[in-house]
């Protein structure tokens, strides 16, 4: 999904956090076809850790701007499917658990670690953290299918790498303003440019959301339930002087999140979109509150020599979090606070070299550390008809890995070129906790450690300028470790590692009017870490069996004339468990779908252009069509196909303005994201936001 035209946005404008959609009147007087487009510099992605542009790349991996986010109002990761029609996005209970699905291959009811870990400038981020705030971001990058050599833990779907703008000597400013439904509103601003002339250059950006849910319930006093709020802010400062072979980094961040989104109604009554809440709750239980914190610190430097650059990148993350709420005649409640440091030093041939084309080879070496140490508390009351603390537990976990890794892609000939890959990992686990159940008392302390290999194998040929084809074997994995809520002392016994190999074949076209890639795949997971399908919030995470995903997937952009767009993309996929063998989880699954991994997912979009005399206007509509999909291991809970339009028509009466008007949902098609059985009381369900409009003005400077 790369829309080659924006490549001639000029730099200033591409590379600005969300604030770029006002530059469209500037960019309509540059963004023309011309037989000279194909000179331009070529897309590079970061993700490959040695700047390999996109056209070159023996994998699947689609590349969006910032333009192309702001079109579709994407403002965080968990929007990025807006724009990723290969991607299914959802979260389980709140935006503290996204549901990531890309290849079949899911977080499903694995709460703490999505199928895709979401990078930041090279910097993973903590799994709690996966849906945040995007701030001051120049494109973002899906690496689909597993980068386990590449990027060790927790990437069998993918990779989503989030490149962000580097602040230099060009002075830039953008502000945003918008109001929503339900009183919801969106306030951005942020500023970069140089500090002291050819040495040292920063940015800030700044992000308040506000988004009310259309969740009611008599018994709150609501109907606004489910909504999430959130502030942010980034500071960056980069030390370069002028004509030097050498840079360093330096950023800060801050990201909050509250909400009141983990509100359930009835599973097959969701269209009333009323909330299950007892009417003689005490009132002192009546509140839905969650709320995360997030403290992101990362320095970087880099140094080029004649052949290599090298790079080091040293992270720290802190998040607290802590969330409430009721449920039936309970109400859980815990919070938990997590802490990441990541190391990382790099050597890889440099790209930007002139006779990088005509070089046999290319490499990447590196070296990789990363710890994390999580504490929870949890305490689990039931309410009605009295209160009586059912569960009180405390725990502690801490994961440390450390890694090597290398890649090298051999260029035979001009059109011919073969990549391997290799990582060594060493995952060491350790976890410690108490608690009481009912009067019962329970505690568990265990450690385990385990080495993993993980290789890669891939080639490609350039069968014309325009055509390229390529197969990829790649392997990812999860390493084993232990139940991050435990309840129970069979928590102590924790669970093995996961392990996936994928298998690929696909091309990329880039002619002059249209662009095009697909990929055919198959992917084969052993075993799956699943919770079972227990009582919520007494869950143990354990391997359940296999699964195999196999499928297709592709996008298509055709410039129809100089002022319309038309693109299509998709997939078609089949996941099921080929083994299962936990039978408090699910019995006779064997050959059930995998949960929340959708049959099918097709987008259609249009996007215009059109001058009206010193102004210009920017159409766009987008059908997105998703097949059905199970909820559940057993495959009892289903959500049917369904299909969301989005709309928005985009304004710019000057060069440094644009009013954007923009419809989500605009059909208000009711359909569930998360659903679950709850014993006795029944099957729940949350249900997505109906019919969103959003007016904004936004202002580049």
């Amino acid at each position: 999904m790369q829309r080659f035209k924006l490549r001639l946005l000029p730099l200033a404008l591409v590379s600005l956090h969300s604030l770029t959609e006002m530059s469209t009147a500037q960019a309509q007087d540059t963004v023309q076809r011309s037989e000279d487009v194909y000179s331009l510099a070529p897309v590079v992605v970061s993700g490959s850790k040695r700047g390999e542009t996109l056209d070159k790349l023996n994998g699947a991996t689609s590349v969006v701007d910032r333009l192309t986010l702001d079109d579709a109002q994407v403002d965080s990761t968990m929007e990025l499917d807006r724009v990723f029609p290969e991607l299914y996005m959802s979260h389980s209970a709140t935006f503290l658990f996204p549901i990531i699905t890309l290849r079949g291959v899911t977080s499903a009811q694995d709460f703490y670690n999505p199928a895709l870990t979401v990078y930041m400038d090279g910097v993973p981020q903590l799994p709690i953290f996966a849906a945040q705030s995007l701030l001051g971001v120049e494109q973002v990058e899906l690496l689909k299918g597993p980068q386990g050599t590449l990027y060790g833990k927790s990437a069998q779907g993918g990779v989503l790498n989030v490149v962000t703008h580097k602040p230099n000597d060009i002075p830039q400013f953008a502000a945003r303003a918008g109001v929503s439904s339900r009183d919801g509103y969106q306030l951005q601003a942020e500023g970069s440019g140089p500090l002291i002339k050819d040495l040292l250059y920063g940015s800030i950006s700044l992000l308040g959301n506000d988004a009310n849910g259309d969740v009611r319930s008599d018994v709150i006093g609501s109907d606004k339930l489910g909504g999430i709020r959130s502030r942010a802010g980034n500071v960056k400062l980069r030390l370069t002087p002028t004509g030097s072979s050498w840079e360093l980094g330096l950023s800060a961040g801050r990201d909050c999140a509250k909400g009141d989104q983990e509100v359930y109604t009835l599973f097959d009554d969701y269209k009333s979109r009323k909330a299950y809440v007892l009417p003689n709750l005490p009132e002192a239980y009546r509140d839905f509150y969650q709320k995360r914190c997030a403290n992101s610190f990362a320095v970087n430097g880099q140094h080029d020599f004649d052949l290599w650059r090298l790079s080091v990148i040293a992270s720290s993350q802190r998040v607290r979090t802590t969330r409430y709420w009721p449920l039936d005649a309970y109400f859980p409640q815990f919070s938990e606070h997590w802490k990441q440091n990541t190391q990382e030093v790099r050597l890889s041939t440099r790209a930007d070299q002139e006779e990088a084309s005509s070089r046999a080879w290319d490499a990447v070496f590196g070296l990789y550390r990363q710890e994390v140490d999580m504490s929870r508390g949890y305490q689990f009351d039931m309410v009605l008809p009295n209160l009586y603390r059912v569960m009180d537990s405390s725990s502690s976990n801490r994961t440390e890995s450390l890694a090597v890794y290398g890649d090298m892609t051999w260029h035979l000939t001009r059109k011919a070129d073969i990549t391997t890959g290799l990582r060594l990992t060493r995952d060491e686990v350790r976890t410690r906790f108490q608690g009481d159940m009912m009067g019962s008392a329970f505690e568990g302390r265990a450690s385990a450690n385990q080495p993993t290999w993980l290789g890669h194998l891939a080639a490609g040929y350039q069968f014309s300028p325009s055509w390229r084809g390529y197969v990829n074997v790649a392997q990812g994995y999860k390493p084993l470790g232990y139940n991050l809520a435990p309840s129970s002392v069979d928590d102590a016994e924790g669970y093995g590692r996961e392990r996936s190999i994928s298998y690929e074949v696909g091309g990329r076209y880039s002619g002059l009017d249209v662009r095009a890639s697909f990929a055919v795949y198959r992917v084969d997971s052993k075993d799956v870490q699943l919770y079972g399908d227990g009582e919520m919030g007494n869950q143990t995470l354990r391997n359940v069996g296999d699964t195999r995903s196999v499928g297709m997937e592709f996008n298509t952009e055709w410039d129809v004339t100089r002022q319309w767009t038309l693109s299509a993309g998709g997939f078609i996929n089949d996941a099921t468990f080929r083994r299962f063998e936990d039978s408090s989880a699910c019995t006779g699954c064997n050959h059930n779908d995998v949960p929340l991994a959708p049959k099918y997912s097709l987008t259609l979009a249009l996007k215009g252009n059109v001058r009206l005399g010193s102004s210009v206007l920017r159409p766009q509509l987008s059908v997105r069509r998703t097949g059905a999909h199970y909820f559940d291991s057993a495959n009892t809970l289903r959500q049917g196909t369904y299909t969301l339009v989005d709309a928005g028509l985009g304004w710019s009466p000057t060069r440094n303005l644009e009013l954007m008007l923009y419809a989500q949902n605009l059909t208000d098609k009711d359909y569930r994201t998360y659903g679950f059985s709850y014993g006795a009381t029944g099957n729940f369900a949350q249900v997505a936001p109906g019919r969103t409009v959003d007016l904004t003005a936004t202002y580049l400077y």
